[in-house]
């Protein structure tokens, strides 16, 4: 993991806003209810984004569009958290309890209680995601008994004080208007020395700002993405400590990840150089799956710009709640 620093002077990356960003516009994202939502509407063609919001977790040898890769991301959090769990005092919980904070459309809570044998309470912000993570539990047979999603502010849990034993995030952070008061949240809820773990897109200092143009591309993903700001590796490691956790381990898996996101819009880039082709498929995805290309080239544009530079990475950390 390199530490890749803003020049000298430069100020902290994290401290760039998208001024737009209301707390609404993440209800609309996930919703289809703005424009931003056509790219998961193109990539629901290839993926199971109706239940995995997650971006991933693939080697080079792994097919990374698929169902897989969001349950391979799933499992090394997974994996990583028990890991700590184990060694805790609570390992004898029978079943251990696991709080998903902003659990999306439910695919990470189910893969908890299918494959760890895990009990969840998920909440999410969004209630288009509560409902649709209900009824892809209820698909899968699932009791509320042991799986259940309800609507709650990731800044304001409606758990009490050191109720669980276990709590994750998954790729949610980016979307908390504070970072900070969202760790010190999950560190009230957790017991002592209970484990968490959460995975969140990062900016990357030095690269953001080495010029005033990389700063206006980074605005333009953050705009595109309904995101007001991101952490660096830096500030979330402070974070961390000051909400009352010891970090564990803390893991940059870009290139398992965005790296595969950054080849898709370069070859999606391309495409769009051939206007009648394009023209064919904006029909074709339109009729299909209710898509507004121009919309997906636009978020895909801006996402692309950013990726290519290198200055959005993605970490995975794991902590224990200070006892």
């Amino acid at each position: 993991m390199s530490a890749r620093n803003s020049p000298a002077g430069a100020p902290d990356a994290s401290a760039i806003r998208n001024e737009h960003w209301v707390d609404d516009d993440v209800r609309r994202h996930y919703s289809y209810g703005n424009s931003h939502s056509d790219l998961y509407r193109f990539l629901g063609q290839w993926s199971d984004l109706g239940t995995y919001l997650n971006i991933g977790y693939s080697d080079s040898r792994q097919r990374h569009w698929s169902k897989r890769a969001h349950l391979r991301l799933i499992d090394r959090i997974a994996e990583g958290l028990l890991a700590l769990h184990h060694t805790g005092p609570y390992k004898g919980d029978d079943p251990p309890r696991l709080l998903d904070i902003a659990s999306g459309r439910g695919g990470p809570a189910i893969r908890a209680h299918k494959k760890y044998g895990l009990d969840v309470l998920g909440l999410d912000f969004t209630p288009f995601n509560v409902r649709r993570a209900n009824h892809n539990s209820a698909t899968w047979k699932i009791s509320p008994e042991h799986v259940e999603f309800t609507e709650g502010d990731a800044l304001k849990l409606p758990v009490r004080n050191r109720e669980y034993s276990l709590a994750w995030s998954i790729e949610a952070p980016a979307h908390f208007k504070d970072k900070g008061q969202f760790l010190k949240e999950a560190a009230r809820v957790l017991k002592p020395r209970g484990a968490f773990a959460f995975a969140d897109l990062l900016v990357v200092d030095r690269v953001v700002n080495a010029s005033e143009r990389n700063r206006r591309i980074y605005r333009g993903f953050l705009e595109a993405w309904d995101v007001p700001y991101l952490e660096t590796i830096h500030s979330y490691r402070a974070k961390i400590t000051k909400a009352g956790f010891t970090l564990r381990e803390a893991e940059i898996c870009t290139a398992k990840n965005l790296r595969y996101f950054e080849q898709y819009c370069r070859i999606f880039a391309l495409f769009f150089e051939t206007p009648p082709l394009y023209r064919m498929y904006k029909g074709y995805v339109k009729a299909r799956a209710g898509v507004d290309l121009d919309n997906v080239h636009e978020h895909v544009t801006r996402s692309y710009r950013a990726l290519r530079l290198g200055m959005i990475d993605y970490g995975i950390f794991w902590a224990v709640r200070t006892a």
